[in-house]
């Protein structure tokens, strides 16, 4: 499968100067991304990937332990072994300044080809579903978000796994995709969200048996050995000790747990988790009941999922970059705004560490009403509204109208 998947991918590196040039356009932007986040560059911006060495090596003792076995981590196996093998290379081969820049842009290097990969999956998507390929310009490479994430966190690796997934299911290739689901499971939990609608899609039961036990197998041949090994840590990613449970962070869930007066920031939590998980399930099933295509029902899945979810990280946005540029009726204009509302998040993140004496409204990135909440609500909101609109035509030409009413008064007039 592997040999296949690269044949088909140099002969298209070879035989097509548009994708060439894409290539080029995404590796330079990468550079970019991944540039400003290693340490020794002045100002050198935060991520999640040098954040991870810094706790767990600089401050935890961790370098070179096992991840699940020798210590908690929050992140599933896939993104464990990057971690690994970039504390390896950088423990052995300190080659840029130290060990602690060498991790970071040894991780860079290791997360370009899941970038690659993805360009690629969507390429062929587009071209196999009479998609415009400029839209993986328009809403992945020449965005804020790919710009400011592309390297932060891992979230490019779930991108590139989600679209092989959808890629082999389309071609009916239902064990690889079922194996491509599982990877990008393993490597943050969301994917899951699409495993309903793509069972559930299959032709019979027993392609739906074979799709279940192929993905349970796999799954379970990668988590068994940290779940039997002594002393192990792996139950924490399932029961949420290594994460931030206590947050509704980044989303509108905050704001409705605040006005209907069900508790704070952390005393809400547990509303805010029964009302986010409710309304997804909600919308879940009413998509997956639905007389859509399989593809859209898979796209709704991940709308349901972020349009409702009550912890939505900036730069879990890259998981969505995919999802976008196979929904061809989402509205540019609205998916900008979301965008430049999506970078300003981090941007304005730390702004009370430098500026205290700002009003708490703007440096408490958690005050429900507070400014990063709202960007970041507004943000969620649109992708909950793709969830509704982006597949009713009816909704759709509402939408318009009301866009074309909206700019009445900006349109140039030309004198009879």
């Amino acid at each position: 499968m592997a040999e296949r998947e690269f044949n088909g991918f140099w002969q298209t590196l070879t035989g097509d100067s548009e994708f060439k040039i894409m290539l080029i356009v995404a590796s330079s932007l990468w550079i970019f991304t991944a540039i400003s986040k290693v340490p020794f560059i002045v100002p050198s911006h935060y991520s999640d990937v040098g954040w991870l060495w810094f706790r767990d090596v600089y401050q935890g003792h961790h370098n070179l332990a096992i991840p699940y076995v020798g210590y908690e981590l929050e992140y599933p196996q896939m993104i464990g072994l990057l971690i690994y093998i970039g504390q390896a290379i950088s423990t052995y081969f300190p080659i840029i300044i130290d060990q602690y820049n060498t991790y970071v842009v040894v991780e860079s290097v290791l997360l370009y080809p899941f970038m690659i990969g993805t360009v690629y999956n969507l390429y062929g998507l587009c071209k196999k579903l009479g998609l415009n390929r400029m839209r993986i310009y328009l809403f992945m490479l020449t965005t804020l978000t790919f710009i400011v994430y592309g390297f932060y966190n891992w979230d490019i690796v779930v991108a590139y796994f989600t679209t092989l997934a959808i890629w082999f299911y389309l071609e009916s290739r239902y064990d690889a995709s079922a194996l491509a689901l599982v990877a990008g499971v393993l490597t943050k939990f969301i994917p899951a969200v699409m495993a309903l609608p793509m069972l559930w899609s299959l032709p019979n039961w027993r392609a739906r048996g074979r799709f279940l036990v192929i993905g349970a197998v796999a799954w379970s041949a990668v988590n068994l050995p940290f779940a039997l090994a002594p002393n192990s840590y792996w139950i924490l990613l399932f029961t949420g000790t290594s994460g931030p449970v206590h947050q509704l962070q980044n989303t509108w869930i905050s704001m409705v747990i605040s006005l209907a007066g069900l508790g704070d920031i952390i005393s809400g939590a547990s509303a805010g988790w029964i009302l986010s998980i409710g309304l997804f399930l909600y919308l879940l099933f009413r998509a997956v009941a639905s007389k859509r295509t399989p593809l859209e029902k898979i796209l709704l899945s991940w709308y349901a999922w972020y349009g409702v979810i009550y912890l939505f990280d900036p730069q879990m946005f890259i998981q969505l970059f995919p999802i976008v540029i196979l929904t061809p009726t989402f509205d540019f204009l609205l998916y900008r705004i979301a965008d430049v509302l999506n970078a300003l998040i981090i941007i304005l993140y730390f702004i009370g560490s430098s500026q205290p004496g700002l009003p708490r409204y703007i440096t408490d990135q958690l005050t429900p009403f507070g400014l990063t909440n709202v960007e970041a609500s507004v943000r969620q909101i649109i992708i909950l509204g793709a969830y509704f609109v982006c597949f009713n035509p009816q909704l759709l030409e509402r939408v318009k109208r009301f866009r074309q009413l909206l700019m009445t008064p900006f349109q140039e007039t030309t004198p009879k």
